[in-house]
Formats: structure tokens, sequence, C-alpha cells
């Protein structure tokens, strides 16, 4: 048995969310802010996505982070905890650097 301190740590929670999503094969699943313009409100939306086909396959949108953390993880908690590709910084092949 894995002990909550240390199975809390493979999850998404408010400390990672914005660092790492959940995977099983070719799907993606976390936790986005997005914003809505006409309401000028910031939303949590927690969604999976088939990576390779980047389509949709959830969504649902939550005005507490909590709860967005809650849903995915009762759907997806058992997917890998992985972290976000990081940007290189700088312009490697950008045509404006000439």
């Amino acid at each position: 048995m894995i002990p909550e301190t240390i199975k809390s740590k493979w999850k998404l929670n408010e400390s990672n969310y914005d660092s790492h999503y959940l995977r099983f094969q070719e799907r993606q699943a976390g936790v986005s802010l997005v914003f809505d313009p006409d309401k000028e409100l910031y939303y949590y939306n927690a969604y999976c996505i088939e990576m390779k086909l980047l389509k949709e396959l959830f969504t649902v949108e939550y005005t507490f982070l909590e709860e967005a953390l809650e849903t995915i993880d009762a759907e997806f908690g058992t997917w890998e905890l992985t972290p976000y590709d990081k940007k290189k910084s700088g312009c490697g092949s950008c045509a404006a650097k000439n």
C-alpha cells in the first residue's frame, strides 16, 4: 500500500497543475486556465485530449481549482504524472533573426 503523502506526489495538485499533466498512451488530461472575455473571469478547465489527433475528448469548466483537480483525479487519477516539455528560449529557425 502506498502512503497518501507519496501518492499525492503522483497526482495533479495546486502546486503542479500548471507544470504537469496526466498521460495514458496518446491521451493527456489536465487542468488549464481559461479566460472568458464576455464575463471577464478566469475558469479552470478540466480536460482530456487525444494528443496525436488533437481531439478534445472531455472538458468541464470550474470556478474553483479544487473542483477541477477533484474531477481530473476521479476520472484519470491512475494515469502517469508527466511534466510539460520545457520550451527552449531563443529563436533557432526564426526568419526574423536576420
